[in-house]
């Protein structure tokens, strides 16, 4: 299984995958603060975003908004390829995201033939020039991506996605509208009218993830977001739900690598 946790950087995130025979499971659920582009070239495969699962086709771009949680499923062994590109729009300069319709998460770019030649440029200024020139060009490619949807987006096709199960849309629901609060998995379930152990077992089944593993990660993405804006890590704690900070500054080093004092520093010496 692929982790797909990725550490964002000061420069944006752009990947050209081409895969052979991949198992159903070979991309992990996973969620970060960035946003995420996925533009689909070849295969049999799904995106699921939350409670939505879309079934890609080729030239569909999959918009994945900061702490959505998503993975890849491999619905059948043929080659696989895809663009991957994550970036944030205000430290990276990439403008018109904010443009793009609430909800709105996969759109086909077979009839756009302006859209689909900017990740083939991409590609092209990817292999002619340094990663320095490359870094500085990505933000506007983007940017004029973005403006192609918007300018075009009407003669677009758009996936609605089908709903995973009613049960887990109404956990994830609930989950992302408590999230900082003190939470217990039995007494959610009970509230749905469901044992602890059949939601745990259609967590797994639907999302690849458990309930719990989901809560933590999004709060520590959150966590992570509030240390950037400037919180004291002993503020973060608190607010994003962790019961104490023992438990906070565990959870927080094994899932980025590196304590929240740390990461402080970082963000301090970058800026200065």
């Amino acid at each position: 299984m692929v982790n797909e946790y990725i550490q964002t950087t000061d420069r944006v995130f752009f990947k050209h995958e081409i895969s052979e025979d991949l198992p159903r499971n070979a991309y992990s659920m996973h969620t970060h603060n960035a946003y995420e582009l996925i533009y689909f070239l070849d295969g049999d495969a799904s995106h699921v975003i939350e409670d939505r699962k879309y079934k890609l086709r080729r030239g569909d771009l999959v918009l994945i908004r900061p702490m959505s949680y998503h993975f890849i499923q491999i619905d059948g062994r043929a080659r696989y390829e895809r663009y991957d590109v994550l970036f944030d729009p205000q430290a990276h300069g990439v403008e018109g995201v904010e443009l793009i319709p609430e909800g709105l998460e996969v759109v086909s770019l077979s009839g756009n033939p302006l859209a689909e030649d900017i990740f083939r440029r991409c590609d092209l200024y990817r292999q002619g020039c340094t990663e320095e020139e490359f870094s500085k060009l990505l933000p506007h490619l983007l940017s004029e991506l973005f403006c192609c949807l918007r300018i075009f987006g009407e003669s677009s096709t758009t996936s609605e996605g089908a709903r995973l199960s009613p049960l887990i849309s109404d956990f994830l629901r609930y989950v992302n509208q408590n999230l900082c609060a003190p939470m217990d998995i039995g007494q959610v379930a009970a509230e749905l009218f469901v044992s602890e152990s059949y939601l745990f077992r259609l967590f797994k089944s639907e999302l690849h993830q458990t309930p719990h593993k989901y809560i933590r990660e999004k709060r520590l993405m959150m966590a992570r977001k509030m240390l950037a804006e400037g919180e004291r890590p002993t503020v973060v704690c608190t607010r994003c739900g962790f019961s104490d900070y023992t438990t906070f500054y565990r959870n927080y080093v094994a899932f980025f690598g590196c304590s929240p004092k740390e990461y402080r520093q970082d963000l301090l010496l970058r800026e200065g």
